[in-house]
């Protein structure tokens, strides 16, 4: 089945590379592959099974023991091998509530890991799309570039052909020379930032990590400001307070648990024993007994055990119960952050739009009238490098409204898949 599952993913993964890949694709390539994910579902199963084991102890239990003795000396011609067999079935009774305080720990740890398991998938979905729109960025990035390094190379022309017909001095075409190495150096970097990003895009889903793939999705075309959410939405529904609730209800129950270990208990037995006849000799054969045992156990004294260690399981329970209202208040403040960053990323990527274009304008106006003598080449390269800082600020916007939106699905615990 392993193996099955190792093929699906890895088919999955390597279709990706022939065809445009979007968000969701990926994010189901990803969540299929993490082993984060895959051991916090494991530590979910195993407490999903540690749950049903604390079940049991209300049921009844059968053992079995066998006894043998061999003595050195043969008295009276008996035998010196004794054995004997003896089977109990035991029954609790009353035992002070421990089996029911231990089954609600264990039934509120199943909580708690499931809770955790879902706090690792927003974490590992947010991972995606981080990676996703990094992607993204790193494309976009290196397109400017090099539509930055032909736009340099271009004006050398132009300035390379006006200074060989004498109307162009030397300075300029160094100027713009300098300008271009400049532009390769850019455009060099870009390269290697684009493969970081798609190394660790391909190394999230599983894929060798220089395959290549296209994006279907980008950080300019998928602009939309995401519906507030509750907030008391969020946290009836977010695993981390989910999760302190049932630790809160782990630590009542260990109260409980420790409260028990001094009440009296009363546990039922029903025992099966056979064993040679005595006296053990040779051709005496063997017998069958039984009964009924009732047994009671309380404790008396402990020098104030007691005291002692409820004084610590209450004081665990405290911890815990502020650990609820502690979470609470975190909430509160990443919520607020994180609605106040989506709002501050889309008026930073408004503003880029708007001088971008203005910047493109300005660009095509310098070159122009340079071309026709109205301007020097000092006016042409400084809006060349205006056009390019505004264009690294319009896709660092973009990206960053990108982060901002996935970053308050995961604090909102809203999944990316069901946006």
């Amino acid at each position: 089945m392993k193996h099955i599952v190792s093929v699906l993913i890895f088919v999955c993964c390597t279709s990706l590379s022939y065809a445009q890949v979007d968000v969701g694709q990926y994010l189901d390539a990803v969540m299929d592959y993490s082993h984060r994910l895959a051991a916090a579902t494991a530590a979910t199963e195993g407490a999903d099974a540690d749950r049903l084991r604390a079940r049991k102890g209300y049921l009844p239990s059968l053992d079995m023991d066998r006894d043998e003795d061999y003595s050195f000396r043969k008295p009276n011609g008996e035998r010196r091998l004794g054995w004997a067999m003896r089977a109990t079935v035991s029954q609790p009774i009353f035992d002070g509530g421990s089996v029911r305080a231990a089954a609600k720990q264990a039934e509120a740890r199943y909580d708690v890991r499931a809770s955790q398991e879902r706090g690792t998938m927003l974490d590992v979905e947010y991972e995606a799309v981080a990676a996703y729109w990094s992607l993204s960025r790193a494309d976009i990035y290196l397109r400017a570039m090099a539509n930055y390094r032909d736009i340099v190379m271009s004006l050398r022309d132009v300035v390379k052909r006006r200074y060989d017909e004498g109307y162009t001095p030397k300075s300029d075409l160094l100027q713009v020379e300098s300008r271009l190495s400049d532009a390769e150096y850019l455009y060099s970097s870009a390269e290697q930032q684009r493969l970081v990003a798609l190394h660790n895009f391909n190394i999230l889903c599983g894929a060798e990590p220089t395959r290549d793939v296209t994006l279907a999705e980008s950080i300019l075309d998928t602009m939309y400001r995401p519906r507030r959410e509750a907030f008391d939405d969020v946290v009836a529904r977010h695993p981390d307070y989910l999760a302190s609730l049932s630790e809160s209800e782990y630590a009542r129950w260990g109260v409980r648990a420790t409260w028990a270990e001094f009440l009296p208990s009363i546990n039922l037995g029903v025992y099966g024993l056979w064993q040679p006849n005595t006296p053990n000799v040779k051709g005496a054969g063997t017998r069958l007994d039984g009964g009924v045992t009732l047994s009671f156990r309380t404790p008396i004294f402990h020098f104030g055990e007691r005291r002692v260690a409820l004084r610590s399981a209450r004081s665990a329970q405290r911890i815990a119960a502020l650990g609820v209202e502690d979470v609470v208040d975190r909430l509160s403040l990443e919520e607020s952050d994180g609605w106040t960053n989506i709002l501050s990323t889309e008026a930073r990527v408004d503003a880029a739009r708007r001088n971008l274009a203005l910047a493109r304008e300005n660009l095509d106006i310098s070159t122009y009238s340079y071309h026709e003598g109205m301007a020097t080449i000092l006016d042409v390269l400084q809006a060349q490098l205006s056009w390019l800082q505004i264009y690294e600020n319009a896709i660092a916007a973009h990206y960053d409204y990108a982060l901002a939106i996935a970053a308050y699905r995961r604090i909102t615990a809203v999944e990316e898949r069901m946006r």
